[in-house]
């Protein structure tokens, strides 16, 4: 056949030639593409209108389930199926790098999340518990036991009281050590979770921060103290000492502890007796008070307890914001990524495939993105009531797995779209409508 003069009949057998090229490595399960090129190259002179021209149209349509316009579209380039050029191979050492550092980092993340939720999960069992109350009662029990042990020994009372009034007093003692124990391990864990791990998940971001952030100390220039935020951000980043250590006439390097101050200031833990009347109830509930009070002071100075009952709900309060610090984790950051990822797979599932163009870099960066924000939009609607500092420690991996198939899958995504956006335009449609009876 000569060239013809129709650019729609030149174009039509150029890429049929491809497509018939791109067959011969067992694409396609009969020659009927092969025989359509065949006639439509007997004739002299094709137009558009031939029959021969329009059945090769028709069986290059029926092609296409096959032979997907991308594809066409990358052979029209050049490309040939199993190609293993340098570029090739870069493109497919790249997405390898990048899918196990995305890997590596929701990893990291995850831990970190499920970590602040474990925390988060103890805070609440240690406030539905009443735990302030627990603790109050175990120093009541301590103290108690103790004046009892001190009356035996006074009385000399028989060894065998002695043996039992001493064990319920260690027993005592173990029971409230252990709860001040538990309660002071979580709140250090707590707070360096929120001023540390949190804030700084990955490897270097802390050390970022800091060289961003913090202002260099000079050599014997006093510290700022007009601007308090920069000096906690030196303060955290250890580039200068706390203004408390600072002031003149400090006696040691690390300020006074309520605790020392008491123990050192009190006659050998016994502060002083005061007479009081034992029939007026407000000098009963005033004595009783300073009971209590000597009891915790006398068992922070022994080192048996390292808080008080009256800081617990404080300190509780503090640490229970950790949930503002989960909320980003669980509605914008460990979504995306997870769906982010869910693109990345996509496409490396697409390189494994040596009859499957490799994706352009800019198709390869949309595919991604589209993927965290489809997992991102799917927190929206798995959570629509929890807002930033709600309780977010019910989201888990079935948000996180469902942002990895939306990711992966960006069909099944936009068909749950579609589905939304035509209930809502048929709701729509009823407004103003009446209702027959």
């Amino acid at each position: 056949m000569t060239a013809s003069n129709d650019p729609l009949v030149s174009g039509l057998l150029k890429d049929a030639k491809l497509v018939a090229g791109y067959g011969r490595y067992g694409v396609f399960k009969d020659s009927a593409l092969f025989a359509a090129i065949g006639d439509a190259e007997k004739l002299q002179e094709a137009t558009a209108s031939q029959p021969e021209v329009v059945k090769l149209q028709t069986v290059l349509n029926d092609c296409s389930n096959t032979v997907p316009f991308s594809t066409l579209a990358a052979l029209r380039t050049g490309w040939s199926p199993g190609d293993m050029s340098r570029r090739t191979a870069l493109a497919t050492y790249f997405l390898i790098a990048l899918s196990v550092t995305m890997m590596i980092i929701i990893g990291k993340l995850t831990y970190v999340y499920n970590r602040g939720v474990s925390i988060n999960a103890e805070l609440q069992e240690i406030d539905d518990n009443d735990f302030s109350a627990r603790f109050g009662q175990s120093i009541r029990q301590v103290w108690a036991t103790k004046k009892q042990l001190n009356s035996a020994t006074v009385r000399q009372a028989s060894a065998t009281d002695l043996t039992l009034l001493k064990d319920a007093y260690y027993n005592s003692v173990d029971s409230l050590h252990s709860l001040d124990q538990r309660f002071s391990s979580l709140l250090v864990r707590a707070q360096g979770f929120m001023t540390q791990e949190a804030p700084f998940p990955i490897w270097g971001m802390q050390w970022g921060y800091c060289k961003l952030s913090a202002s260099p100390a000079k050599a014997g220039a006093p510290p700022d103290f007009s601007n308090p935020r920069q000096i906690a951000i030196n303060q955290f980043c250890n580039q200068e000492v706390a203004p408390a250590q600072q002031q003149s006439g400090a006696e040691n390097s690390q300020p006074l502890k309520q605790s020392d101050f008491d123990c050192r200031n009190s006659d050998n833990g016994q502060p002083a007796t005061e007479v009081v009347s034992a029939t007026d109830p407000a000098a009963k509930a005033e004595d009783l008070n300073a009971d209590f009070d000597e009891a915790t002071r006398n068992l922070q100075c022994e080192g048996v307890i390292t808080i008080t009952p009256n800081s617990i709900s404080t300190l509780t309060l503090q640490a229970k914001t950790l949930s503002e610090v989960l909320s980003p984790y669980a509605l914008w950051i460990l979504p995306a990524l997870y769906g982010a990822l869910g693109g990345i797979m996509f496409h490396m599932r697409m390189i494994l495939n040596p009859l499957l163009p490799n994706p352009p870099l800019a198709r390869l960066i949309h595919r991604i993105a589209l993927g965290g924000l489809a997992g991102m939009i799917l927190a929206w609607f798995m959570a629509p009531g929890t807002k930033l500092g709600g309780e977010v420690t019910g989201i888990g991996f079935s948000l996180f797995t469902f942002a990895f198939l939306f990711g992966f899958s960006l069909d099944i995504f936009f068909t749950i779209l579609d589905q939304f956006v035509s209930m809502s335009v048929a709701g729509i449609k009823k407004f103003g409508t009446s209702t027959v009876a």
